[in-house]
């Protein structure tokens, strides 16, 4: 999510983002961001391919998603669908961390 509740003085990120207590933006489905992340880490991964140094092994390896931060900007759990998004994560084996203020428990 790019939103969030606050527009802390002291945050380093921009403040060009939304703002709000409730989500009432576009959203993307959890699938779609899915697929686009794992495309966009794969397209940055292929760049290494021929490198001197790089081994085929190491190469193949880092064309798999293992981890995903979700966090730098916004609050991620506005975002409706995170619970769905985890799933989605978790279902393919790749490790989540959550970097959160915690503002929403219920969520």
């Amino acid at each position: 999510s790019l939103a969030c509740a606050n527009k802390c003085f002291f945050c380093w990120r921009h403040h060009t983002n939304p703002v709000g207590t409730e989500w009432r933006w576009k959203m993307d489905q959890p699938e779609m961001i899915l697929k686009e992340a794992i495309e966009n880490h794969q397209n940055l991964i292929k760049q290494f391919k021929g490198v001197p140094g790089v081994r085929d092994d190491r190469f193949r390896e880092g064309m798999e998603a293992k981890h995903c931060a979700l966090s730098l900007v916004g609050e991620p759990i506005m975002y409706p669908q995170i619970n769905q998004f985890l799933k989605l994560l978790h279902h393919r084996n790749i490790s989540s961390f959550l970097v959160t203020n915690a503002q929403f428990p219920e969520e």
